[in-house]
């Protein structure tokens, strides 16, 4: 049996920085054991090439919800990546953290040292931005960060527009203010995506292990002690120090259940044997609903949607692969408004602006055909099933939503995916506030700055107009803003459905850690990426006993 001092189970956004971290010391032996490949491919790498990613399932595991209730019985698609770097090689590229009142709500839940000045010190260790400064930035992290490249003339058009219905144009979201409306920073440099495993594992030290494509089935226990684990090949690797899981979201409260440790009554009615009853594992999940509203266009010649023509994907995919450059190097995302009710330090709703329309929930239906000239170059520059088309989407993220979902087991087979049940809008009050959003995004839209390119929304909105019509729009169009958390959650010692402690250890058990988006204590106000990245920076710190970086909050200043 192999051994290593530390076992990190998923090497996804957390992963690849844990492994990379622990790594800088000499005297410990580190392993990740990731399902998936090596995260090198094309179309990982390609900006652009995000639909060969999204959906493929060699790249993608391709989960999906139970029947949602409150959106008309219908399943949501949940992309996560299955390749070193997780979910970061299908994400939209957002550098995004929370607001300073995420981190902080964090430590005045009793979790000392998770608050805004205790972290950002760790964004700025991570962060290799190409044209922010200190403060609020770090320049030399592995992180590349760069302003969004395809920032075209309806980016402009609809700043111009925000800008009009009131709303802030602001320059740096990570910064001194959220609430406005920006161009966005992109995890890409230099053309390339900057997954956590191409930021973080380029040259993997000589004690650092990289073990792929083997699917965990276990953790191993001696008692209430992690041992090591078990692939579901039967190969077992033992840790001498600890077991840390990255599995992500859906994918470490599973792992955590199907080798005992979750509610005891649901383990036993699937014939585990518990190891330690901890009700929190797989409780608590929370997302942002995204509301898609889509207006057409006859402006083909300002929209991605042309890059899909197989003359026009051939030439952006020879310009990309020449020289790193072109519509190829970025995102389909460049534009973001943040817009807040009450509270412009804790805005409600991140908005995101596209310039062309697409499906992108995979759940809806079978891929569209598409005509010859389009088969190659469907899949450039979008994330869904049908055939991009000129205009703009309106996708509006809720990001504190009230209700609360699960994840379970559905049976004790390690390949079977977990019953996913994200309860959207279970809180009446979530939907009452998407509706009043739909009416803030409308004013943007009815601006005469970008209505001049666009020619009225379309399907399930054209006509809508009363708040029943508005909310039955929305039970037909919503569907997942990639963002789900907290199925196993850090909280303080009097919170009874906390998994794990500040030190993101699992309650009751020793040598077991989860270092992921499931840990987050609370959904926060923006992307997650950023924030999964500066926590395991910060958890590598903690784990080998370092002291922690010293407290950073140029609000201070400000003061």
């Amino acid at each position: 049996m192999a051994a290593y001092d530390y076992i990190i189970a998923g090497g996804g956004s957390a992963g690849c920085v844990l492994a990379a971290r622990l790594a800088e010391d000499p005297d410990v032996s580190v392993c990740v054991v990731e399902a998936g490949g090596n995260g090198r491919d094309l179309f990982i790498r390609m900006p652009a090439g995000n639909g060969f990613v999204f959906g493929n399932p060699k790249l993608d595991w391709g989960y999906q919800t139970v029947p949602q209730q409150q959106m008309n019985g219908r399943r949501i698609y949940y992309a996560r990546g299955k390749a070193l770097g997780g979910t970061s090689i299908v994400n939209g590229m957002i550098y995004m953290r929370g607001v300073p009142a995420d981190y902080d709500g964090w430590r005045q839940m009793g979790l000392t040292g998770w608050g805004y000045a205790d972290l950002l010190p760790y964004f700025r260790r991570a962060e290799g931005a190409r044209d922010r400064r200190a403060p609020y930035h770090g320049v030399n992290g592995p992180l590349k960060t760069e302003p969004a490249y395809n920032f075209g003339t309806l980016d402009r058009a609809f700043i111009d527009a925000a800008v009009a219905a009131g709303h802030k144009h602001l320059d740096d979201f990570n910064g001194v203010e959220r609430t406005g409306v920006a161009r966005i920073d992109s995890t890409v440099h230099k053309g390339i995506r900057q997954s956590s495993a191409i930021a973080y594992l380029k040259n993997p030290p000589t004690n650092l292990t990289v073990l792929t494509r083997r699917h965990i089935a276990r953790v191993m226990f001696d008692g209430t002690r992690a041992i090591g684990i078990e692939t579901v090949g039967g190969e077992t690797i033992r840790a001498e120090r600890e077991v840390i899981l990255c599995q992500g979201t859906f994918g470490t409260p599973q792992t955590l259940m199907l080798s005992g440790i979750g509610p005891a009554d649901h383990l036993i009615s699937h014939g585990i044997t518990p190891v330690i009853d901890l009700p929190g594992v797989g409780e608590y999940l929370v997302d942002h609903p995204d509301v898609s509203i889509q207006y057409g266009s006859d402006r083909m010649d300002l929209s991605h949607a042309r890059h899909q023509r197989l003359d026009k994907a051939a030439a952006l995919m020879a310009q990309w692969l020449l020289s790193g450059k072109g519509p190829g190097s970025g995102s389909m995302f460049s534009t973001v408004l943040f817009h807040a009710f009450d509270d412009p330090d804790m805005p409600e709703l991140e908005v995101f602006m596209t310039p062309m329309v697409i499906d992108e929930n995979l759940g809806n239906g079978r891929d569209e055909t598409a005509p010859l000239m389009h088969r190659l170059g469907r899949k450039l520059l979008v994330r869904g099933r049908k055939v991009a088309r000129p205009g703009v989407q309106i996708d509006i993220n809720q990001e504190r939503p009230k209700s609360r979902g699960t994840v379970r087991l559905a049976s004790a087979d390690p390949c079977q995916h977990p019953l996913i049940d994200p309860n959207y809008f279970a809180d009446p009050r979530d939907m009452d506030e998407l509706v009043r959003g739909v009416k803030v995004m409308r004013d943007v839209m009815a601006q005469p700055q970008i209505a001049q390119y666009v020619t009225g929304e379309m399907g399930a909105w054209r006509n809508v107009r009363t708040n029943d019509e508005i909310t039955e729009a929305i039970r037909q169009t919503a569907y997942t803003g990639h963002h789900p958390c907290s199925t196993a959650r850090m909280g303080g010692d009097s919170d009874i459905g906390a998994v794990l402690d500040a030190a993101l250890k699992v309650r009751g058990i020793d040598g077991l850690r989860v270092c992921d988006a499931a840990a987050l204590p609370t959904q926060i106000t923006g992307n997650l990426y950023a924030t999964v990245v500066a926590m395991a920076e910060k958890a590598s710190d903690v784990i080998l006993g370092r002291d922690p970086l010293p407290t950073e909050d140029p609000r201070e200043m400000l003061a």
